[in-house]
């Protein structure tokens, strides 16, 4: 079967312009991108809003947990102003603004991770994704060609997976499985469809790779080895990976080669060039 090879922005166009702003969305709508993905907390009135972090204070000039805050208060945090001066005025975006500019870009996927954490916040968690998937049913934003639903918490793979067993939701998670918040509780393996290796965290078959991972021939990489991409594509899980704009060509074609099919890059510009390059976004069979 011949698949195709994506690309997603982080955080929209995170190394130019502030991450989950906008100006960072309308930036990487721009290149030739397959998906934009981003970050939903929900705020203490109810309103899901688009920040990384559960606090304001590294991307803003504000503090404090946004659960605590209302939308109000969020929307006086200044979003751009760390990252430039020329960015000074950019806010803390609603879901809905974003998916406002994405609902006529049928080409165009959203990766939407929930970062709110049943394992940390209790039902408040379960509330916030209910009202982050009706907003997304509510812009068109639905169907596992338009969606996919990131989540580090196993619970909510679980929660997802349950109470939308007849909709069409794809779920993304990360290995090594030390990373899902509950997977001593929950395995989230059983509930996903996309999957982030990353070569640091946790213990993998035995081996110690809270660094990055070294190769039987004793080269060190942030790609893990093929086998691992293997796995879950034998188990219909689709392998993607994350790189920064620091990364060189080299590592993305060994991620390549050993069966990445999705990648999310803090570059997206130079991340689509490189993969043209190395002739990874043709039809790979």
């Amino acid at each position: 079967m011949d698949t195709k090879v994506t690309l997603a922005a982080h955080r929209g166009y995170r190394q130019k312009f502030p991450e989950n702003t906008m100006i960072a969305f309308r930036e990487a709508l721009k290149l030739d991108i397959d998906a934009i993905e981003t970050d939903v907390h929900m705020t203490g009135d109810y309103h899901i809003v688009i920040c990384h972090d559960a606090t304001l204070q590294r991307t803003t000039d504000k503090e404090g947990h946004i659960l605590d805050r209302t939308f109000a208060q969020v929307r006086e945090a200044d979003a751009g102003i760390k990252f430039g001066e020329q960015f000074k005025g950019e806010k803390v975006p609603e879901l809905c603004e974003l998916l406002e500019l994405l609902k006529d870009r049928p080409d165009v996927k959203l990766l939407l991770e929930l970062k709110d954490y049943p394992e940390e916040f209790g039902d408040f968690a379960y509330v916030s994704c209910e009202k982050t998937l009706q907003i997304c049913k509510e812009y068109g934003i639905w169907g596992k060609d338009r969606l996919t639903v990131i989540t580090f918490s196993s619970a909510l793979c679980a929660w997802i997976k349950n109470k939308h067993r007849d909709e069409e939701i794809a779920i993304h998670g990360f290995f090594p499985k030390s990373h899902m918040k509950g997977c001593d509780v929950v395995d989230p393996y059983p509930y996903i469809d996309e999957v982030c290796l990353f070569a640091s965290g946790g213990n993998i078959k035995g081996v110690d790779c809270r660094k990055w991972w070294s190769n039987e021939k004793g080269k060190t990489s942030p790609v893990v080895e093929k086998m691992y991409f293997d796995d879950f594509k034998i188990l219909g899980i689709k392998p993607c990976v994350y790189f920064a704009w620091n990364v060189d060509e080299n590592v993305y074609k060994e991620a390549y080669e050993n069966g990445a099919i999705g990648f999310t890059c803090d570059d997206p510009y130079t991340c689509g060039i490189i993969l043209d390059k190395i002739g990874a976004r043709k039809l790979k069979k």
